[in-house]
């Protein structure tokens, strides 16, 4: 179903899924804080902090460092380059996601 709005066709079914994945990761991000699963010093994923305010705490802290001459290891990785698919769907079951959500994690892992 598409409805036009100007020149630009808009997915009415794409708009409702992003809504549907903001909810979920809202959702999800809200438990694993309460469960003490994700510290509250990470960035990735919740609301106001990102790659960004990552790297610029990341730059504070070498900065201080290098300054007090102290030795810096930095290493770069792409986080879902990296992880295994089933051992985060296992993972995730451990810590109680499971049924339709997590069967809808997985099939998000088969498209992307």
């Amino acid at each position: 179903m598409l409805k036009t709005i100007g020149q630009s066709p808009i997915s009415l079914p794409f708009v409702a899924s992003k809504i549907m994945e903001r909810i979920i990761s809202d959702q999800m991000a809200s438990f694993f804080l309460e469960k003490y699963v994700i510290d509250k010093a990470q960035h990735g994923f919740l609301k106001g902090l990102s790659t960004s305010t990552n790297l610029l705490e990341c730059f504070n802290h070498w900065t201080i460092s290098i300054k007090a001459r102290k030795a810096v290891t930095i290493a770069f990785a792409k986080a879902f380059d990296t992880v295994s698919h089933p051992k985060l769907l296992y993972r995730l079951k451990q810590y109680g996601i499971d049924g339709c959500l997590l069967k809808w994690i997985e099939s998000f892992f088969v498209w992307s």
